[in-house]
């Protein structure tokens, strides 16, 4: 198959005249790859002289700051400098797949390969993206959404090129450029009926919707959680690049309680009741209370003075000493 002619004289006076709007194009083939923040590696895909790659984000798009598109160029092509061009498209239609040749878009790039082997496109997501040009990539100056496909294609602007240009290989690898930032969610869980507001805390800094993903600089982070009506909860937690920390944090009431331990035929009162020692736990009235250990006919006696928010242990040990007289 040639390459038409008028076609060219159509790219060449498109990259003249610097027309960024909707167009119409054509291309011999299209191959999709789905971009993850999960997978730092990125894709790989050889492309032809007059094909594309349909771009699109795995959904949520997180930690992106914006996309990287390697072209490895064929030595061969070197003696045709500027027949060649690179497109970037958006506002696809019809949505980009490979039974699909027809297509139109809004253009955002188009210019022609460089007289090198190599180069490097870089695309940016958001706002502070921190991107820039250098001598070996292109920064696309506009910022693009992350909820629509993107096209990255190959053309040919040149007329009169050989047929064997057809064969030509190009290797492209779409990869993500990650922010430097992981994320934390939180969930907290209230005892049943006893939904109440907390103070929420993380490095010190007030969290006003602690249930919302948290977007935090990788390394170890601090967590607060206050309340009158719960008891203080503090954790230490770490975030790592590219990915999500989840913590659960159950609330406990501020009643007191008393943890028993004691050999077994051990009676134990609490206030001249008697204890289970089968259960974990004892709540108790804030204020003073009476415990009383007996193991046949050995007592043993304490006082506790119970404070709200606070645990008690209790344990009762038997042993014997030996001693050698000299």
């Amino acid at each position: 198959m040639r390459i038409s002619r008028s076609a060219s004289l159509v790219v060449i006076l498109i990259c003249a005249l610097g027309v960024l709007q909707a167009e119409s194009f054509r291309v011999r083939s299209i191959t999709p790859v789905s971009v993850s923040s999960q997978h730092s590696e990125g894709s790989t895909v050889e492309l032809g002289y007059n094909d594309a790659i349909a771009i699109s984000l795995d959904k949520p798009p997180l930690f992106l700051k914006g996309l990287e598109v390697e072209v490895k160029i064929p030595r061969d092509l070197s003696s045709f400098r500027n027949s060649m061009a690179w497109g970037l498209y958006r506002s696809i239609s019809p949505n980009p797949a490979p039974s699909i040749i027809d297509y139109q878009g809004e253009q955002i790039s188009l210019q022609p390969l460089p007289s090198r082997l190599s180069f490097v496109l870089q695309i940016p997501l958001r706002k502070g993206h921190g991107l820039k040009d250098s001598p070996y990539s292109t920064v696309i100056t506009s910022i693009q959404s992350l909820n629509e496909p993107l096209i990255f294609r190959l053309l040919p602007i040149m007329k009169g090129l050989p047929e064997s240009i057809e064969t030509l290989k190009f290797t492209v690898r779409i990869k993500p450029l990650l922010a430097d930032e992981g994320a934390f969610q939180l969930q907290i869980h209230w005892p049943e009926g006893k939904e109440k507001p907390v103070v929420v805390r993380i490095d010190e800094a007030l969290i006003d919707k602690p249930s919302q993903l948290l977007f935090l600089a990788p390394g170890t982070h601090h967590l607060s959680i206050v309340s009158e009506d719960f008891r203080n909860e503090v954790r230490v937690f770490s975030v790592e690049t590219a990915r999500i920390t989840e913590m659960v944090v159950e609330l406990q009431d501020t009643v007191p309680r008393l943890f028993v331990s004691a050999p077994e035929n051990t009676h134990i009162l609490l206030d001249s009741v008697p204890l289970d020692l089968g259960k974990k736990g004892f709540p108790l009235e804030p204020g003073d209370h009476e415990i009383i250990f007996r193991v046949g006919d050995y007592e043993l006696k304490r006082m506790i003075t119970a404070e709200k928010g606070r645990d008690y242990t209790i344990s009762m040990q038997i042993d014997l000493e030996v001693v050698e007289s000299p």
